[in-house]
């Protein structure tokens, strides 16, 4: 658990900080575009989303082989968090740039959100996992990760239509 919380921690980290710049890009441009903005955001999001679902197969797991030796812990979580940090969440950015068109307060709410679900899901997905659930096959949801990933960007771009946040 340890692990995953370090490692999720990086790669909540390297998204936030992305999230952070395009929320106040967008917050900056809704000052000066208030309608443009608020149109521009849920496009985005449909946009993005569209793009995401129709950009591939989802990821698939290689077969793992034992190692003949094993490496120092500690250099498997640097590494592991270090990969983590270098792979930030893009799917999620058009989320920043949309809350900061509502200011500092939903961006901030934002980062505290995704903060917490992210680090508390895959702790959550290690602990079952390490549990040995070896009925749970999330291989069909891996495969669709992009599509499902996508219709939830696009429903929330549609959403933004309607509902004055």
């Amino acid at each position: 658990m340890g692990v995953t919380l370090v490692a999720g921690l990086a790669h909540v980290l390297s998204t936030v900080g992305i999230g952070l710049a395009l929320g106040l890009l967008g917050w900056r441009l809704s000052a000066r575009f208030e309608q443009f903005a608020g149109g521009v955001a849920p496009l985005l999001l449909i946009a993005i989303g569209l793009l995401y679902a129709f950009s591939g197969p989802g990821h698939t797991h290689p077969d793992l082989r034992p190692l003949s030796r094993r490496p120092p812990r500690r250099r498997v979580v640097l590494g592991l968090a270090a990969t983590m940090f270098l792979a930030p969440c893009l799917e999620i950015q058009t989320f920043f740039l949309a809350a900061g068109t509502h200011g500092p307060a939903a961006l901030a709410l934002l980062m505290s959100v995704y903060l917490l679900a992210s680090v508390s899901a895959m702790c959550a997905l290690v602990a079952l996992a390490h549990r040995s659930l070896q009925g749970l096959n999330v291989d069909g949801l891996a495969r669709h990760e992009r599509q499902l990933t996508g219709a939830v960007l696009v429903l929330v771009g549609v959403a933004s239509f309607f509902v004055d946040w």
